[in-house]
């Protein structure tokens, strides 16, 4: 297929609500692409009806190959993995792509360089993911490590294909800190629902679920150190996003729940061991901060599940002071 033809390869879904201003921006990225053979799906998840005209008259303004579906308004959405699953049960395209409505892509030849490793590949790709910086509000760029940028200085002795792209197995992926975001993720469709998509359940770091289980489930995966994408780190102030809907301990419980299904049902070992630890600093992370609010009953709950999960001595001993001070909680 040439860069010419209209051919669905990849469908883009993009999950929005009560956002169209942002939403068009992110939409916009996509359309810019040099690439052509993509659809685009905007599944708008129950926008109010104060938003609705503004979505409405966005639609006439893009051609045949962007569709708006909306689903059922409900108080709370129906979320971000029900709205990504609508979409991947409408795409025509053989593999999969995500972004979020508030955040775009900044590199218009990301689909190009995708489609070539992928069709250049002597194996059926399953995945292929990239990387994406992050901004504060104030537009200041987050230095540290998000995602899965610290993967590029372990590529080191790998060669590259033509496109800039490394094939990669689990291993290698789950050396990092992070997992790939969704606006950095493109999936083969039959994969995704082979795995039967995202988790519904899940309204938070539903992006790591999917991730944890597309590589536990692929077999030719590649990774491209290029940053694509923009990732707009949402204002606390604001409740219009899944990452400042959920309070803190929520976070936790979902957090705690994606490492769980990970150790339970992954079938590739460094997947289990990455999620022992992560499921292990997850129970951590929340006895530090039942100990800050001063909840030392709760504290010694969770320093009690941690050593479980992950044994240390160093954390022996401190259970063992948190289990003392929760005797005059």
């Amino acid at each position: 297929m040439s860069n010419g033809v209209r051919e669905v390869f990849f469908t883009v879904i993009i999950p929005t609500r009560n956002r169209p201003e942002l939403c068009k921006l992110a939409l916009d990225s996509v359309v810019a692409q040099s690439f052509l053979g993509f659809e685009v799906i905007v599944v708008n998840d129950g926008s109010t009806d104060e938003f609705l005209p503004s979505y409405k008259a966005m639609e006439s303004n893009y051609g045949d190959n962007v569709s708006f579906y909306y689903q059922r308004s409900r108080p709370n959405g129906h979320g971000q993995s029900y709205s990504m699953n609508t979409g991947a049960y409408a795409a025509k395209g053989q593999y999969l792509c995500f972004l979020d409505d508030d955040d775009w892509w900044t590199d218009t030849e990301h689909l190009q360089r995708a489609y070539n490793t992928i069709t250049d590949s002597d194996e059926e790709v399953d995945a292929y993911y990239s990387n994406q910086a992050a901004y504060y509000p104030s537009g200041e760029k987050k230095l540290e490590n998000v995602w899965v940028e610290d993967l590029a200085e372990k590529l080191t002795g790998r060669i590259a294909d033509e496109f800039g792209a490394y094939k990669v197995d689990a291993e290698f992926l789950f050396l990092s800190q992070g997992f790939a975001h969704l606006n950095c993720s493109i999936v083969r469709r039959d994969l995704y629902l082979s795995i039967k998509g995202m988790d519904e359940n899940i309204r938070y770091e539903c992006d790591r679920d999917i991730y944890i289980r597309v590589v536990d489930a692929a077999k030719t995966l590649f990774y491209s150190p290029m940053f694509i994408a923009r990732h707009n780190i949402p204002n606390p102030q604001y409740k219009d996003n899944m990452s400042t809907l959920v309070s803190y301990f929520e976070k936790q419980l979902y957090r705690t729940t994606v490492y769980e299904k990970a150790v339970v049902f992954s079938r590739k070992p460094c997947i289990k061991r990455n999620s022992e630890f992560g499921l292990a600093t997850v129970f951590k992370h929340s006895t530090e901060e039942y100990i800050r609010s001063k909840q030392w009953s709760q504290a010694r709950i969770y320093a009690r599940k941690a050593l479980a999960v992950k044994f240390s001595f160093k954390w022996w001993l401190f259970t063992l002071f948190v289990s003392a001070r929760s005797l005059f909680d």
